[in-house]
């Protein structure tokens, strides 16, 4: 590489800097090159893209976003078309294909398509899209049913859990109100790729 200010010589750099994405920081290892003739610095193409990437990876790991990877080898393992997985996962074909390309879901999206890699989140999506999915309804939910469970990848999401549960698993006593209010909690759970 040539310097783009002087033609001469450059020297490719390093450091650790702090960007802003989607109102999170994320500290990533930036590389750059330097003019040895005028000391500037810049950039090209593929390190920027390499420092979003790596920017992208931090925010899918921080809030459980399956990576395009993951989302296509998911669905090519049961077989299903990029069309029928985005009927069953409630979006449009475009917005889906999206997803498997790169593009960064919101959150609540992420959220959305990382629990299709749980079977009976799956199932429960197909069941749900029956009436789109029409004739192949049948055929989709029967490779679901008979394929063998991929490896399992922890996730952290939000599960819905009844006090009464709560207390019934306790070994609480049995004078205790079945009337008791509910409340959200954060519980490990899983969801599942292929290996």
């Amino acid at each position: 590489m040539k310097s783009p200010f002087t033609g001469g010589k450059v020297t490719k750099k390093h450091r650790q800097e702090t960007f802003t994405f989607r109102k999170e920081e994320f500290t990533v290892e930036r590389y750059f090159f330097v003019c040895n003739d005028t000391g500037r610095e810049f950039t090209d193409d593929s390190l920027d893209d390499q420092m979003l990437s790596d920017i992208y990876k931090q925010y899918r790991e921080r809030h459980g976003i399956p990576s395009p990877e993951e989302l296509k080898s998911f669905r090519l393992e049961y077989g299903i078309s990029a069309h029928t997985m985005s009927i069953i996962a409630g979006m449009g074909i475009n917005q889906y294909g999206l997803y498997e390309n790169g593009e960064m879901p919101t959150v609540a999206m992420g959220r959305r398509l990382a629990s299709l890699f749980d079977k009976q989140s799956l199932l429960d999506c197909i069941d749900k899209a029956q009436l789109k999915l029409g004739k192949n309804y049948l055929s989709i939910r029967g490779k679901v049913l008979s394929h063998n469970e991929p490896s399992v990848i922890p996730l952290a999401k939000h599960s819905y859990k009844d006090y009464t549960e709560i207390i019934r698993d306790s070994m609480a006593p049995k004078e205790i109100s079945i009337r008791q209010k509910s409340r959200w909690s954060t519980i490990k759970s899983e969801y599942t790729t292929v290996s």
